[in-house]
């Protein structure tokens, strides 16, 4: 074909593309591309290459009119939803798309364009990337999966059990970096977690490994991955602070009582307060290795006194060099979380 057949030959379709093994996971997306006038035949033929392999389901090309514009159409619901989306390759170059404006050589940014619109469709294409690189939609759903709580015994299992465990609870895909998987021996989880929600017990029974959990983006998928703690820029917290008034939050936290603590392990007391509050109590087991404080043996005191439980905490916890933390787990189920003074 001549150049002079070439341009003619935009009025109508002049090609169709199959992705191929280059198309993502996810609903289908075609691309028709309109040309504004003036554009060169020769930079038409070098975008059609690139657009077929970012992984669209089809790319057309046909020459503009005055009302073309971009424009994103979808069809179907569920398993059957597809996407129609029309881009205008403009006189100066560039690929116009809903909420979005490429260069030449921007197969990447384009691809990533792609793959917004089939994780999240035209909100997603809206949305700005939060944490983790997640758009709103996607963060809501991982918290909601990690929310899910744990039905069994942590205290006394091995860290590899209980991220097993865990694993079976939550949907998404949990996977450990190959990197780190000599890292899990036979050292056990100190804390019960049942009852706990799976992404803040999942956070505190790996932490002393030292290891964290990020969500990723594996495609057009979220999965759960266990790095190093070194190696990640955002990691899933040991709970969140909560929203609440601390006495909304734990109302018995601020119940009144008579106590007396004569030169006892703080663990000792720490257990009966756990009891009797009915609240999970996290260890920050790396903090208390680094400062050497030895629950088992650190001492504390308290004369005979009339108090509620959070002032008799803070001020046994202290002596310990010591303090907690009112913490939620994504359910919004307080916790304590046990750290030290010195950071």
């Amino acid at each position: 074909m001549t150049a002079k057949q070439f341009v003619p030959q935009l009025i109508a379709i002049v090609a169709v593309f199959a992705a191929g093994s280059a198309f993502a996971q996810g609903p289908r997306v075609s691309l028709e591309v309109v040309t504004e006038p003036g554009l060169p035949q020769e930079v038409i033929r070098e975008w059609l290459p690139m657009l077929e392999k970012v992984g669209f389901s089809g790319v057309r090309v046909r020459g503009g009119q005055a009302s073309d514009g971009a424009g994103l159409k979808a069809n179907g619901t569920g398993a059957n939803l597809s996407y129609e989306v029309t881009g205008v390759l403009t006189s100066d170059n560039r690929l116009r798309l809903p909420n979005g404006n490429f260069g030449p050589g921007s197969s990447a940014n384009i691809k990533k364009w792609l793959e917004k619109l089939q994780a999240g469709g035209e909100e997603g294409l809206n949305a700005k990337s939060g944490a983790f690189g997640l758009v709103p939609k996607e963060l809501v759903a991982v918290h909601e999966d990690l929310a899910k709580k744990l039905n069994f015994t942590t205290a006394g299992k091995t860290t590899k059990e209980v991220v097993q465990g865990i694993a079976a609870v939550v949907d998404l895909k949990l996977t450990v970096d190959p990197a780190v998987r000599g890292q899990f021996g036979d050292e056990k989880v100190a804390d019960e977690l049942i009852g706990m929600s799976a992404g803040t017990a999942l956070a505190a029974a790996i932490r002393p490994l030292g290891l964290v959990m990020t969500p990723i983006k594996v495609g057009n998928d979220v999965q759960l991955r266990v790095v190093d703690s070194q190696a990640a820029k955002q990691v899933w917290p040991v709970g969140w602070p909560s929203k609440s008034n601390p006495k909304e939050t734990l109302p018995d936290f601020f119940k009144f009582l008579n106590v007396e603590v004569v030169d006892r392990p703080i663990a000792e007391p720490l257990e009966a307060i756990r009891g009797r509050l009915n609240v999970p109590m996290i260890i920050d087991q790396n903090n208390l290795a680094k400062q050497q404080i030895d629950m088992a043996t650190t001492k504390v005191s308290l004369p005979r006194m009339n108090t509620y439980y959070k002032s008799i905490l803070e001020k046994l916890l202290f002596q310990a060099k010591l303090k907690c933390e009112l913490r939620v787990d994504e359910a919004d189920r307080p916790f304590l979380w046990i750290t030290t003074l010195k950071q």
